[in-house]
């Protein structure tokens, strides 16, 4: 048997075990996986095949982990099979009865953590306030975070695509570094296809995972965007692997099902070792649209002249900071999509080799983020156009988008004022359906200050559910709001 030295990124293959496999099974499981590991390692000697090397990890529950390390370690399983958690606590100790911290996991050796996969998100709940706190501290633990992203089966039919995994990456980074986030590992699972039997086309997920990947370079770089792993998950198993890794950016898979059969596991593994060898090269375009707005109306904006000015205060004014930086990228990816910008940075360098009479063309490899970062009055532009046409799905108003971009803020104050602006928002509607006769003034105060009653008051019964006894702030008081 023959490794391929070449590749960029090593391939990856994580079994995510779920809630299944006590410590007892989970030695057995172990077992079975070495034999079946040991017989494709003998059979690719005697054939004198070339593969990859391919990571190999399983992430088991809390209460196997131990059982799990110990027995790697008195077996040859350790250099060639390693282990992780499914979650962990954002918190670093104290009275916080039944979570785990990170500093607990590395004790373990764990070497991955798995954060925001969309069962936690659904049944816990978590929210992505917590999983970038969670992606800080499993980094400064030593350890390597695995961040799910993906959409929902109504996501998908509402023709959203990869807008909404990507969303959900530029929440989950907003506090890394680029050397950060050169670390991290990314999992596409659209939600839809997790434990369906269905995976989605490999063309699709092909494009899902280039526009990942085109995300993460329009935001930190080219650099870091070739290192990064990105992942794909939902009903992988030994049928489709092979035809999947081929793909152009696949780098390997988080398995679910598949994983608590160890024979099934080693063979994705092994089909992964053999057939990202040879690569199928990227598709030209991306199959999903994302651009919402033609290039002659990115080139000449028709935004109504007080939101322009607001606008130009936004370029000039924002600290460049990461997560701004990610948001811009969202906001392109959202108008007129990464590959606009790619073409226009090379007529732009065409264009410029001609007048100086050189006719040599220059491609910088982080063009598009330089592009995004040039032209991002007209990205903000565009994109507060889009809000104001209602064309960008869960975005109600200019300033909702300008509150949840806004990174200096904190957890809870861009709860209340995203809060307040719900009301607004909320308020203009019903002021307008209902043509009450009365000033808009009038029909205000009593709105608005209703909404948010209902809104603490709807906290405080979830606390009080949970058996505590809990009196929220009150937002309308003190003149917040405009009350």
């Amino acid at each position: 048997m023959k490794y391929n030295e070449t590749v960029p990124r090593r391939p990856l293959v994580i079994g995510n075990w779920k809630m299944n496999l006590d410590h007892v099974q989970a030695r057995q499981w172990l077992l079975e996986y070495a034999a079946s590991n040991t017989e494709w390692q003998h059979r690719m000697e005697d054939s004198d095949v070339m593969v990859n090397r391919v990571e190999i990890g399983v992430l088991p529950s809390f209460t196997s982990l131990l059982a799990i390390r110990d027995m790697a370690r008195a077996t040859t399983l350790e250099p060639q099979l390693f282990f992780g958690a499914q979650n962990v606590s954002e918190l670093d100790a104290g009275a916080y009865t039944g979570d785990i911290s990170a500093q607990m996991l590395a004790a373990l050796d764990c070497r991955y953590v798995l954060l925001g996969h969309s069962e936690q998100r659904r049944y816990h709940p978590e929210d992505d306030e917590k999983i970038d706190q969670k992606m800080r501290v499993v980094l400064d633990s030593g350890m390597t975070p695995i961040v799910c992203i993906g959409e929902t089966k109504l996501g998908r039919e509402d023709g959203i695509g990869i807008d909404y995994a990507l969303n959900q990456l530029v929440s989950a980074l907003r506090l890394l570094s680029c050397d950060d986030v050169s670390r991290v590992i990314v999992a596409y699972e659209p939600v839809w296809s997790i434990g369906t039997g269905k995976a989605p086309d490999p063309t699709v997920i092909e494009s899902a995972l280039a526009d990942i990947r085109d995300f993460i370079n329009a935001t930190f770089g080219s650099d870091v965007a070739s290192r990064v792993r990105i992942l794909y998950g939902g009903s992988v198993n030994p049928g489709n692997a092979a035809e999947i890794i081929r793909r152009y950016g696949v780098d390997g898979f988080l398995v679910g099902g598949a994983s608590l059969d160890p024979a099934k596991f080693a063979d994705i593994c092994h089909r992964a070792a053999e057939a990202s060898v040879v690569r199928l090269r990227r598709s030209a375009h991306t199959i999903y649209r994302p651009g919402r707005r033609t290039v002659e109306e990115f080139a000449d904006s028709t935004l109504e002249a007080p939101h322009r000015m607001t606008a130009t205060k936004v370029a000039q004014g924002h600290a460049d900071t990461i997560g701004w930086r990610a948001a811009l990228a969202l906001a392109a990816y959202r108008t007129v999509g990464f590959q606009w910008l790619e073409e226009q940075a090379a007529i732009e360098l065409e264009d410029a080799a001609d007048a100086s009479g050189s006719g040599v063309v220059g491609f910088d490899a982080d063009v598009l983020r330089d592009m995004i970062w040039a032209n991002r009055l007209r990205i903000i532009e565009s994109m507060m156009k889009l809000i104001d046409e209602r064309r960008i799905r869960g975005m109600f108003s200019i300033r909702q988008w300008l509150i949840e971009c806004d990174d200096s803020l904190s957890a809870d104050r861009r709860g209340e004022l995203l809060a307040e602006e719900f009301a607004n928002v909320a308020c203009m509607r019903a002021y307008y359906e209902m043509d009450t006769g009365l000033e808009f003034d009038q029909f205000r105060k009593p709105f608005v200050a209703g909404y948010l009653l209902s809104d603490v008051d709807t906290k405080n019964r979830l606390w009080r559910a949970r058996g505590i006894d809990r009196k929220l702030h009150s937002p309308w008081k003190n003149g917040r709001g405009g009350l």
